[in-house]
């Protein structure tokens, strides 16, 4: 979702890459083949790397390690050799469930305790990336949200079962930051540029639980919330262990990429337009 809000926003600025899902004017390429990176990297001579790929599955990742662990880790390794090979600035899309625990939101400087092995992947490659290089930004981000057709985030899911009348289960005990992609996409951008290193935490100013963003979003989307059935993070029976209190602090991080995060409320009204603006095509 970041990779295509970055592609969007970036246009003939930047190379796109792609693997499961092709898209015209994007370059094939699975980033566990070294090979295959580093031809590519030499092609296209980037001042700027930005990693947004990934595999962000949190239950397929639990469910299939090795997968995750060729793609989240190997993968991240063969790029960052890349960027250190053609002296490219990186710009490494990390998450806040490196962190573990019920303290969130969490801030800069706080001791990561991943609890699933999505979060342990992150984790190893975050640290992958600080060995290698100097020119290297890591932003970990959180609770994605917004609309892309095909695309896969939980407001997205909230706005699709609401109107086909599916019954939606969510978690009443985890919470996070919603933030919305094109924020994201634009921090991002900016970091392309900026002297900013190290680690930062990007994130809507919002701290609410799973059920109060469904709630808010279905109101939003002018949808009826029956179909929203709040349950324990137990009773979902999911394969991989959430942290309850997820969630980032963002800190002075927006301000020095000279970015504004948006609140729930204006990013849902944007992701409403954006579907009204796809619909009407």
């Amino acid at each position: 979702m970041v990779g295509t809000a970055l592609v969007n926003r970036l246009g003939k600025r930047a190379f796109g890459t792609c693997n499961l899902h092709p898209r015209p004017g994007l370059i094939k390429l699975d980033i566990g083949d070294r090979a295959a990176v580093d031809r590519v990297v030499a092609r296209c001579k980037p001042r700027v790397i930005v990693h947004a790929a990934a595999y962000a599955d949190v239950n397929g990742c639990e469910l299939d390690p090795q997968r995750s662990h060729w793609v989240n880790v190997e993968g991240t390794r063969n790029v960052v050799r890349a960027a250190a090979t053609a002296s490219s600035r990186y710009v490494f899309l990390s998450t806040d469930y490196v962190f573990g625990g019920e303290v969130g939101p969490h801030r800069l400087g706080e001791t990561i305790a991943p609890l699933n092995v999505y979060g342990r992947h992150k984790a190893e490659a975050e640290a992958l990336v600080a060995s290698v290089l100097d020119d290297y930004l890591i932003l970990r981000a959180c609770s994605l949200y917004g609309y892309q057709p095909g695309g896969k985030n939980f407001v997205q899911a909230v706005y699709e079962l609401g109107r086909a009348g599916s019954p939606m289960r969510v978690p009443v005990d985890q919470w996070g930051s919603p933030t919305y992609a094109d924020d994201i996409a634009a921090a991002v951008d900016a970091a392309t540029t900026a002297s900013l290193r190290g680690i930062a935490h990007i994130a809507g100013p919002d701290y609410i639980d799973r059920l109060e963003l469904a709630r808010r979003a279905a109101e939003v989307f002018s949808l009826e919330p029956g179909f929203i059935q709040g349950v324990s993070t137990a009773e979902l029976g999911q394969a991989a262990s959430r942290p309850l209190r997820a969630g980032l602090d963002a800190g002075d991080s927006p301000k020095r990429l000279g970015v504004r995060f948006r609140g729930l409320d204006e990013g849902l009204a944007c992701m409403r337009a954006r579907i009204g603006q796809s619909q009407s095509l």
